[in-house]
């Protein structure tokens, strides 16, 4: 069992960025749908397309319905022929009626379909984050691992909203189009052109000239809207980037106040809210340079149709009704053409947030690759009871050239012992800390650790999660086996016997309690687990002298077969019986080049 490091050092400089192979929006969609397929969700996830594809092509068949009551109507107001005008109010509250219902149902389809896709994809990415060692490591991956919490959160929510909505979009507009292409194509048999030697018709003459609008606008669109992916990208980054600031500030209020920086860290928000600021206010003018596009084309498609379609009107081939069947059909067919144009800014919208979760959940599953052009110690089981260390040198954070590596060339420590390792360098000492835990894998030599759940790790600064103080306690156990008398024993063991009374309160304790009543109640979780082997990182150091050494007093009558191996020097040395020495010394050359080939 372990207990949540605080440390995070960062990686060393000479290793490279993940870099993530470039792919394609189809080759990115296929990954999410290969994982999809795979999810025990998947026939839930499924039923919501089918349904929206049913509903959908249904719809498609009244739109039709509809467009040619359009035209049965202007034939009977311009015949007046009042008992025709009466029947076809009759069909159209018939046709209205079932158009509603399937209005109705594709609504209640895309909001639940935004809700199941949501939790997919979501719990999709906390697998991935949350596996042994991922949310540590996701630190040192560079830009795609920044804030994954937004990712997580806000960026999953966001485009599955999109997704939904313009994958329904997508598909209303296509079987719109094949719908109604049909239609135009007859009517455009009735448009003749007389050039004084013969009446012309142009096979299609409606349907090429609704491609031909919706191709000028597309084209406008994607010339004009093009930069918006790019922009969308960085302001989710940037965005991310003022929360994180308003969390700290809010998280470290107490510290702040006291040293009186509220007007330092006012200026850094204002710095962060400034580039916040300025993309927005670049992505404001791209999308108003859109909007003449988007807005002034279907402006503009208001009268087109009636314009392409006069020649036959006022030729005499198309009755009033015929030519409002064809100026329905057209604008269904250049609207279904034209769906890139109205949705380019929410398409850019999209691209970016896709980009944001795939680079992250491209990161998360390759992380074992994070600086491959470095040396890794070798990590092994060692024989029960023991612990081995072999040549280890581990390299520092941000080091090219350094590294902490221990004096003796193998040591091997055995059950029940209490050892000291010292060193001047504290940045040597948490770096060997944390490879002892197996969170620092960059350096040389050979690591034999006893089972992982024989040994609990306690950072100077424990992890409490949010819930009651018997979860705090038990943590990680997830179906903890102890009784209330084994959390009142750890409590009265480390002198805290006031919070008897509160381990069924739910609180945030890390706040509740002062940095010495932490380090106490991490040791408070030692006596309740009882594990073979604690190593400790200044675990004390906010503890005073008398309350040290009646936590030690207790650990040795409670834990005498339990192994501490301590790299901080907040214990005194009498309670050691075995000390290691820890160097802070450059790196061989041979490695040093090997490493950076």
């Amino acid at each position: 069992m372990s207990a949540a490091m605080d440390e995070s050092p960062a990686p060393p400089a000479a290793a490279s960025a993940l870099d993530i192979p470039a792919s394609g929006v189809p080759h990115q969609l296929w990954i999410l749908i290969k994982a999809m397929s795979s999810s025990p969700r998947r026939d839930a996830l499924l039923f919501l397309p089918i349904g929206s594809v049913v509903v959908i092509a249904t719809n498609a068949v009244f739109q039709i319905r509809l467009n040619n009551w359009q035209g049965a109507l202007y034939d009977a107001l311009q015949n007046r022929d009042l008992g025709a005008f009466g029947h076809q109010l009759l069909v159209f509250l018939s046709i209205i009626a079932v158009l509603l219902l399937l209005v109705v149902a594709q609504a209640w389809l895309t909001e639940v379909g935004k809700v199941r896709l949501r939790g997919w994809l979501t719990r999709d990415l906390l697998d991935e984050w949350l596996k042994p060692k991922r949310a540590y490591l996701l630190a040192f991956a560079g830009e795609a691992g920044v804030n994954p919490d937004q990712r997580i959160h806000e960026d999953a929510r966001h485009l599955t909203e999109l997704s939904v909505d313009l994958g329904n979009g997508l598909l209303q507009a296509s079987l719109m189009l094949l719908s109604f292409i049909g239609v135009l194509w007859i009517l455009s048999a009735q448009v003749v052109f007389n050039f004084g030697h013969g009446n012309v018709t142009i096979p299609g003459y409606m349907v090429w000239c609704a491609i031909a609008y919706a191709a000028i606008g597309s084209w406008l669109a994607w010339r004009v809207g093009r930069p918006l992916i790019d922009l969308n990208a960085e302001r989710y980054a940037r965005e991310a980037d003022f929360r994180v600031s308003l969390i700290r500030v809010a998280e470290r209020s107490e510290a702040i106040v006291l040293y009186q920086g509220e007007s330092d860290e006012r200026s850094h928000l204002d710095q962060t809210f400034h580039k916040v600021q300025s993309l927005a206010r670049q992505l404001a003018g791209g999308i108003v340079s859109l909007t003449w596009v988007t807005s002034g084309h279907g402006w503009l498609a208001m009268a087109a149709p009636f314009v392409i379609a006069s020649p036959g009107y006022f030729g005499g081939q198309l009755t009033l009704g015929s030519l409002m069947i064809a100026v329905g059909a057209f604008n269904q067919v250049q609207y279904a053409l034209r769906w890139f144009v109205d949705n380019f800014s929410k398409i850019a919208d999209w691209r970016a947030t896709l980009l944001r979760i795939m680079a992250l959940r491209d990161r998360l599953q390759r992380i074992e690759e994070l600086h491959g052009d470095q040396h890794r110690i070798t990590f092994y089981e060692a024989p029960a009871g023991t612990l081995v260390l072999e040549q280890v040198e581990a390299y520092l954070p941000g080091s090219l050239v350094e590294c902490a590596a221990l004096e003796e060339s193998r040591i091997e420590l055995k059950g029940g012992e209490h050892v000291l390792i010292e060193g001047d360098s504290a940045a040597a000492k948490t770096t060997l800390f944390m490879s002892l835990a197996g969170l620092w894998p960059w350096g040389d030599g050979r690591m034999g650790l006893p089972p992982r759940p024989d040994m609990l790790f306690l950072p100077e600064r424990p992890y409490f999660p949010r819930g009651s103080l018997r979860t705090a306690l038990a943590y990680p156990a997830e179906a903890p086996d102890y009784t209330d008398e084994h959390y009142a024993d750890a409590l009265r063991a480390v002198g805290l016997d006031r919070l008897v009374e509160d381990l069924d309160r739910a609180l945030e304790w890390d706040r509740q309690l002062s940095l010495e009543e932490q380090q106490i109640l991490g040791f408070a979780r030692v006596f309740l687990h009882t594990p073979r082997w604690v190593f400790l990182n200044d675990s004390l150091g906010a503890v005073r002298e008398k309350s040290r050494a009646a936590l030690l007093a207790a650990f040795a009558a409670k834990l005498r077969q339990c192994t501490i191996v301590s790299t901080g020097s907040d214990i005194g040395h009498h309670f050691f019986q075995r000390s290691i020495r820890l160097q802070h010394v450059p790196r061989r050359k041979s490695k040093i080049t090997a490493s950076s080939s």
